[in-house]
């Protein structure tokens, strides 16, 4: 086995465990969701996404990869704003 296929083996192990991660994630935001709609609170908290991005960049160690982490955090973002707007909607 080359060294590209066992590294490619490696991030196939830590993507599983991304994908565990993300899957309990969303678990959480249908909570948040459903705090929202019962008081009434917008979808968008731009304070709070600020304040998550800061704190979470903060703990990069390397920060060469904080730029790229960043892009993950507002796909994160992004992907749990669709979601509850979906939910709003009443299609998902």
């Amino acid at each position: 086995m080359t060294k590209l296929e066992e590294a490619r083996i490696k991030i196939d192990e830590i993507d599983e465990n991304i994908i565990s991660l993300y899957d309990k994630r969303l678990e959480v935001v249908l909570d948040v969701i459903r705090y929202k709609i019962e008081n009434n609170i917008p979808i968008t908290d731009n304070s709070r996404e600020v304040l998550m991005l800061e704190k979470n960049l903060k703990k990069i160690k390397d920060p060469k990869y904080k730029k790229y982490y960043k892009s993950v955090l507002e796909g994160f973002i992004k992907a749990s704003k669709e979601m509850q707007k979906d939910i709003l909607d009443g299609t998902l």
